[in-house]
This record gives C-alpha cells, sequence and structure tokens, in this order.
C-alpha cells in the first residue's frame, strides 16, 4: 500500500447502469485448501525497476522509455534488473464502462448501491459495485503508438518496447474497489483486468491492498478501524489475492502466452472482521493458515502476509512502506520481520522488504536548501550498500526506485534550482556488484539467521549468516549505529563453522584473506562488512601441534628467516619478537607448540635463562609485535593460537585467538618486527615454513 496523495473531493453521482461483475471462469468461495503457489515463476528473486519512489503518479509513457534505455545501456539489464514496472496512478479515474470518474463518499471509498440504486455503506458487507468494463491507460501520460502497423495503447506499447530491449514489464493493480491513489481497483472484475493484462503483454503485477471506508465497531464492541466495504470485508486478502492469480493464469492459458508472475504489495496492517468474513472462504481452511492460528478479533488470511502469501503469490510484502533511511530495513524494521518467515522464501515465494532506496536522490528539491524534510533525505553510498546487503541476505527482490535514468533526462527546477535525480555513478556501481547479486540469487534459496541474541538497542551491532549452494557461507557484519563507529565481531564458533580455517573475501572492498578464528571489523556508522567464507581447501590442523618438539619457522618471503625473541633468551621478559637469520642453536628462534583442551595452541620458546624461561608467544592489536611473555593465563585469549596447515606447501596460518589476526613478518630485512594484521592470502610474511 501506497499513502495516498491529496485527492479532490469526491465527484457527483452521475447515472450508472448497476451490475454485479463476474470472474469468469474463476471459482469464488471454494472450500479445496490452496497448494503452495507453483507457476514456475521467479524461481530466483526478482530483480528490476518501479517507478513509485522516484516519479509517483506522475509516471508517463517518456520517462519508462527513458528508464528501460538507460537501464539496457549501464549493465543492469545483463546484471539481472530485467523487470520494469509501473506503480499507481497510470490508468484514468473510471472504466470505459462510464465517462465520469468513479463516484466516492466522504471516506474516499467508492460509493456501493443496495439492488433498488440506493447508495449503501456497505459496511455490513453488502452492496454492489456499478462500474464496468476495461481499464484505460491515462492518455495524456500514456498516449497509444503505431508499432509495424499495429495500434498499441500506451501501456502495451511499453510492454512491447521493454520485451525489444529483452526486459520483462511489470503494471500496478489492487484487490480492493479502488487503487491506493483513487483509480479502479480490480475487485469484482479479476477476469477482465487479468485478461487484459495478459493480452497487453504484462509479465509481473504489482497487487496491493487499500480498503477505504469508515472505522467498523463489531457487535463484540471492538473497533476494527477502517477493514473497507462491500466485499473486501466477506472475502480474505489471501482469497482476492489467490482469485486474480488464478484469473491471470486462466487468462494466459486461454491466451496462449506466458503465466504472469504475481507481487503481493499488501502491508500487514489490516485484521479482517471475522463475523463479516464468508464461512466457506478458503483461507478458513487452507492447511498453511490453520497451522497458524489466527489471534483474536482478526480473521484467517489477512496479517502477517508471512504465513499465507507464499501460497497465492510470488512476492510477498511482509512490512509497510519504507522511506529514503536506513533504519526501515535494520532490526527494528523489516529485517526483524522478514527473519521471523523463514519458510515463506523458497523458489517461487520470497519475502519481499519494500522497494530499494539505494541511489534515490529527493525528488521534490534540493535536499538541504530547498526541501530539508528527512524523509526525503536521499540514501548516502554506505547506506546504499548497507540497504542492498540486508536484502541480499534476506533473498529479498532487488527492485530499485531509484531515477535510473541520464542527468539530463532526470532534471528538476524549483525555486530557480536545477538539479538531476539521475543516478550516480558510485551509487550505479552498487546494483552493479555481482559478488553481491550472487547472493541475492542463490539458488539454495535459503536466507540469513540471526548469529547471537537479539540486539539490545537500536543502535547495536546484528551479525547476520546465510548457507550458500555451493557450501559457502555468508556473513554480514552491520552497524545499526548511525552516529558512530563500532567493532563487530564473530567467532567461527559462534557461525557454526567447524573446519580449521576459512579464506574470507570482503564482498565491497574485495578485501581477501584467511580466517582461522572468527570475523572482526571496524565498521563504519550505519554500514556494513559483508563476507563470503569458503572453506581452504586442504588445509588441516598443524602437524605441529602437540609433537612434544622444538621447531623453528620462517616468514615467506623473509629469505629463509627466523621467528626469535629479539636480543634473544638474554632479553628481559615480555620482548617483542622479529625475524633474524636462522640459527639451528639458537634457542630463542625454537618454538613449541602445545595442544590447550578448548583445542587452541599455545606456543612457547625454548629459552630457560634468568630473563626468558619458556616465554609464552601473546598477541597483541594489529601492527604491534607479538610477545614473550613469561607469565601464563590459560584464561587470556591473546596467549592461546590456532594453527593450521596447508597439506599441499606445509606452510602454516597463525592466528591469535584473542583478535584474529594473523602472525606476520611484513619486511623481510633482519630483526624487522614479527606484528599482527588482517588475515591476507597473498601476503607472504603470514606464511610460515618449517625450518626444523
Amino acid at each position: 500500500m501506497r499513502i495516498p496523495l491529496p485527492r479532490a473531493l469526491p465527484r457527483a453521482l452521475v447515472a450508472l447502469a448497476l451490475a454485479a461483475t463476474g470472474l469468469g471462469s474463476v471459482v469464488l468461495g471454494s472450500s479445496t485448501p490452496a497448494a503452495a503457489l507453483d507457476n514456475g515463476l521467479a524461481l530466483t528473486p526478482p530483480m528490476g525497476w518501479n517507478s513509485w519512489n522516484t516519479l509517483g503518479t506522475a509516471v508517463t509513457q517518456e520517462q519508462v522509455v527513458q528508464t528501460i534505455d538507460f537501464m539496457s545501456a549501464n549493465g543492469l539489464v545483463q546484471a539481472g534488473y530485467d523487470t520494469v514496472t509501473i506503480d499507481d496512478g497510470w490508468s484514468l479515474g473510471h472504466r470505459d464502462g462510464q465517462t465520469t470518474d468513479l463516484v466516492k463518499n466522504s471516506y474516499g471509498a467508492m460509493q456501493l448501491y443496495d439492488a433498488n440504486h440506493n447508495p449503501v455503506s456497505g459496511t455490513d458487507g453488502n452492496g454492489f459495485d456499478p462500474t464496468t468494463g476495461h481499464l484505460v491507460p491515462a492518455p495524456d501520460r500514456f498516449p497509444a503508438r503505431t508499432v509495424n502497423g499495429q495500434t498499441l495503447n500506451g501501456i502495451q506499447y511499453l510492454s512491447w518496447y521493454a520485451h525489444s530491449k529483452g526486459m520483462k514489464f511489470g503494471l500496478y493493480a489492487t484487490d480492493t474497489y479502488t487503487t491506493c491513489q483513487g483509480r479502479p481497483g480490480s475487485l469484482g472484475h479479476e477476469a477482465t483486468d487479468a485478461a487484459d493484462f495478459v493480452a497487453w503483454g504484462v509479465d509481473f503485477v504489482k497487487y496491493d491492498d487499500c480498503p477505504y471506508g469508515p472505522p467498523i465497531v463489531g457487535p463484540d464492541g471492538h473497533n476494527y478501524g477502517t477493514q473497507g466495504e462491500g466485499r473486501e470485508l466477506t472475502r480474505s486478502i489471501y482469497t482476492r489475492v489467490r482469485d486474480f492469480q488464478r484469473a491471470l493464469d486462466a487468462a494466459s492459458q486461454a491466451q496462449g502466452r506466458p503465466r504472469v508472475a504475481l507481487s503481493v504489495s499488501a502491508q500487514p496492517v489490516h485484521s479482517g472482521i471475522p463475523y463479516l468474513l464468508a464461512s466457506d472462504d478458503p483461507a478458513r481452511t487452507d492447511p498453511v493458515v490453520v497451522a497458524a492460528g489466527t489471534p483474536a478479533f482478526q480473521a484467517p488470511g489477512y496479517a502477517p502476509t508471512g504465513v499465507w502469501c507464499g501460497q497465492v503469490a510470488n512476492l510477498c510484502r511482509i512490512g509497510g512502506d519504507r522511506g529514503p533511511d536506513l533504519e526501515g530495513v535494520l532490526y527494528n524494521g523489516q529485517l526483524q520481520t522478514a527473519l521471523k518467515y523463514p519458510g515463506n522464501a523458497r523458489p517461487g515465494s520470497w519475502n519481499d522488504l519494500d522497494m530499494m532506496f539505494a541511489g534515490w536522490e529527493d525528488p521534490y528539491g534540493v535536499y538541504g536548501q530547498t526541501d530539508t524534510c528527512t524523509c526525503h533525505k536521499p540514501m548516502s553510498l554506505t547506506e546504499s550498500r548497507s540497504e542492498m546487503s540486508i536484502l541480499a541476505m534476506m533473498a529479498s527482490p532487488l527492485i530499485s526506485g531509484a531515477d535510473l535514468r541520464t542527468a539530463a533526462n532526470s532534471q528538476h527546477t524549483k525555486d530557480g534550482l536545477t538539479w538531476s535525480t539521475g543516478i550516480s555513478a558510485d551509487k550505479l556501481a552498487v546494483y552493479k556488484n555481482t559478488e553481491v547479486i550472487a547472493i541475492d540469487q542463490d539458488r539454495l534459496a535459503r536466507p540469513a539467521t540471526l548469529v547471537g541474541a537479539p540486539p539490545a538497542g537500536s543502535t547495536a551491532p546484528v551479525v547476520l549468516k546465510r548457507q550458500l549452494a555451493n557450501g559457502d557461507t555468508a556473513v554480514l557484519l552491520i552497524n545499526q549505529d548511525p552516529a558512530g563507529y563500532r567493532n563487530i565481531s564473530t567467532s567461527l564458533s559462534d557461525l557454526g563453522l567447524t573446519g580449521p580455517g576459512y579464506s574470507a573475501k570482503d564482498l565491497w572492498t574485495g578485501s581477501t584473506g584467511n580466517v582461522t578464528a572468527g570475523l572482526s571489523a571496524q565498521v563504519e556508522p550505519h554500514g556494513v562488512a559483508l563476507y563470503r567464507l569458503k572453506a581452504l581447501p586442504g588445509t588441516v590442523p598443524a602437524t605441529v601441534v602437540g609433537d612434544g618438539r622444538y621447531h623453528g619457522i620462517s616468514a615467506g618471503g623473509t629469505g629463509g628467516k627466523a621467528l626469535e625473541v629479539q636480543g634473544t633468551c638474554s632479553a628481559p621478559d615480555g620482548s617483542p619478537t622479529d625475524i633474524n637469520t636462522w640459527w639451528d642453536t639458537h634457542t630463542s628462534e625454537q618454538w613449541n607448540f602445545a595442544a590447550n583442551p578448548d583445542g587452541t595452541v599455545r606456543i612457547t620458546d625454548n629459552c630457560y635463562t634468568g630473563t626468558q624461561n619458556h616465554g609464552t608467544l601473546t598477541g597483541a592489536a594489529a601492527g604491534q609485535p607479538a610477545r614473550a611473555q613469561n607469565a601464563y593465563d590459560p584464561g587470556n585469549p591473546a596467549q592461546k593460537w590456532r594453527v593450521v596447515q596447508n597439506t599441499a606447501t606445509g606452510a602454516l596460518t597463525i592466528t591469535n585467538v584473542a583478535t584474529g589476526l594473523v602472525l606476520a613478518a611484513p619486511q623481510s630485512a633482519a630483526t624487522s618486527p614479527v606484528v599482527l594484521g588482517p588475515a591476507d592470502g597473498s601476503a607472504a610474511g603470514q606464511s610460515w615454513s618449517l625450518l626444523s
């Protein structure tokens, strides 16, 4: 549902023929439980563009053509964004069976009538919709065109044009008497509208729910609020969506055309009125709806859509409309809701977290100058990446609401200022990140789960993990704090990963490294770190662990120089480590790797002097040298390590448990310090070989 724009006062009543429209071959009131929708469509989350966020009800044919051209020319179609959808406002305010716009009552609802042509409130579930005929594209914004000698209406032309560019075309409709912006809805006209959409070449329908009317207080004394009128009250949202989906399938079959994907855009705010819901409504007997149970003062087949929507549609909005702020998709927004309904995400059914604002620019003014409303604040590059990362982890559709047109085509003028809402190059690159798209489109179709306990507050970090089809694991560290950096960490055990080591790639920066203890990142405000983890092939616990011997080890790229206690065994307690020429007689260059009961490793030198007594290798902060400490605390993770060995090369990777940082010799000169740093598979100094 979209918040209504200001509308004119209801127009005067005109003479309309009263007719109760049927649904053709669609059967209402069937008591047969619906099987989960299996129409072979949307086997991965759909990707594309929707007109609403930027263009609203003023969208025109020319603007959509410009968008199609831009998406085709700038790599978006090739990246998977293959569907353009026109939202609410594309049709006239009446069907072609009338000559003036819909008659509405004081609540903005379409006026219903009884059999004697008298207006009724419809709040008892009765009343006839008097409108007839077909939906008509607004000719001033969607003019007819001639293609190959054939006249196409303005919507049919756009469908043809999208197809000519290898794209799909989507259109908006509702399961209510009127759309959210007051145009004719499809309730009661399902067969007619579905047949028209299929004939026009529509591939995708965004189906909304906008029940206008007065608040309804039932005989039980409960205030059910605004729930609609007439058949909006006697048929559940579930059933009204199912009816239209079946009408689409019937039209496709009758016309010999492809099936149409269906997206439910209804947010779960309506509860239904149990005493008005028809006794034979199919939602009452659907096994999924029945198993979920129905709370008091609700009716089957209403909220939450995460329970029932996948039974009747391919996409399922699981929350309200979002604005251009990251909070709407964070844990206290739609993320928490999506985590509740993982079963609704599967090939052919996806939890929809609403259209993306990544790259969106304020179309209402120059933000900060002519328009300072925070509700219009453009989404930053950092937040754009964060939004896309969260949607990708949750296997949500990636449908942009940004202005995907050139700067010249997207100019606005207000108060003497001219600006463009066209997407910038760096934000366009966010959409085209193929590795993030691959997470969203992963064929295992298993959305992310929460790692650890729910966040303690709205600014607390969140960690998500998602299992992928090839055995990899995607991990997302989310900084929900809009004002400050956060250090966010998670361990391999918290992630449920039991292997000795993993390669990790940051999908936004491209940096790579190996992980043997856990992930840790300093994440900017409202930012994320998104990793793809792959088990390291041929990596096993090092054979030196627990063998009772002392070994010399050399860092790669140092010409065979060995790890030593700087200053040899005469150095004071707590001395740093460095690399130096290897001497097999120098006990300061000999190290024992002992297994701890918790599976970690204690590494000690072979010194035994007044100042150095089998010092324990102890980790430090990034860039700081590791040190040899005589005192050992078995509860101190800085004195514990994970040591894995590459079975092909024999090289060791030594990772500190406390920090997740890797032991490294970044320089090759003698006495250069040995420090801790982020894992980097390409850094030779992090790969250690045995000298003895």
